[in-house]
């Protein structure tokens, strides 16, 4: 079976969309080491030692300081995040890896975080 102009066409383009957007999800979930350098909106990634875990007054959210290369770090894990779960079981002394957004609060660079693992 042979297939019509238009539809090889057609076709041409379904792949080129949805290659496009293959690569636009893969762009947009990509993350950069965290440095001294991120800027507010970056999507980061940072690794340490979990210094100290609390629970928030309101909401319900956890902060976390990791150790890391560039000082302590504070980890902002929403109530709603997919990551709190996880956030949830880590305690003090855990290694873990934050993947979220730079945001400033208070003066400070913290990571609100959209992922987090615990490294063994």
């Amino acid at each position: 079976m042979r297939l019509k102009y238009e539809e090889l066409a057609a076709l041409i383009v379904l792949a080129c969309a949805l290659l496009a957007v293959g690569a636009l999800y893969l762009l947009s979930t990509a993350s950069t080491p965290y440095t001294w350098s991120s800027q507010e909106g970056d999507r980061v990634t940072a690794s340490g030692l979990l210094l100290a875990k609390e629970m928030t007054y309101r909401g319900g959210h956890i902060m976390l300081t990791i150790k890391t290369d560039c000082g302590p770090l504070t980890v902002f894990v929403p109530a709603t995040s997919e990551a709190f779960p996880t956030a949830n079981q880590t305690e003090p002394g855990n290694e873990i890896e934050a993947t979220g957004t730079v945001q400033i609060y208070k003066g400070q660079k913290e990571i609100v975080a959209e992922k987090i693992k615990r490294k063994a």
